[in-house]
């Protein structure tokens, strides 16, 4: 199942898929190292901002570029 990462309740996990964004914002996810392959866990939210974990490195990002960050929730089992 594919959302955005703005989705994504506190300690879960998912795997990026697409960023739909435009050249900036493509520029900064991946700075971060937030690329189709990836998983990315939250780890925490306050109010707009979210709490993220990419390859053991915390950064916090706001709602508006966890929302160009779409992800695959497969569930197991």
């Amino acid at each position: 199942m594919s959302l955005t990462l703005a989705g994504l309740v506190c300690g879960e996990k998912g795997r990026v898929v697409n960023i739909v964004g435009g050249r900036g914002a493509v520029m900064k996810l991946m700075a971060m190292g937030i690329v189709p392959g990836k998983e990315v866990k939250v780890e925490g939210r306050r109010g707009g901002a979210m709490l993220i974990s990419v390859n053991g490195t915390k950064f916090v990002i706001g709602r508006g570029l966890a929302m160009k960050v779409i992800v695959d929730v497969g569930k197991e089992g």
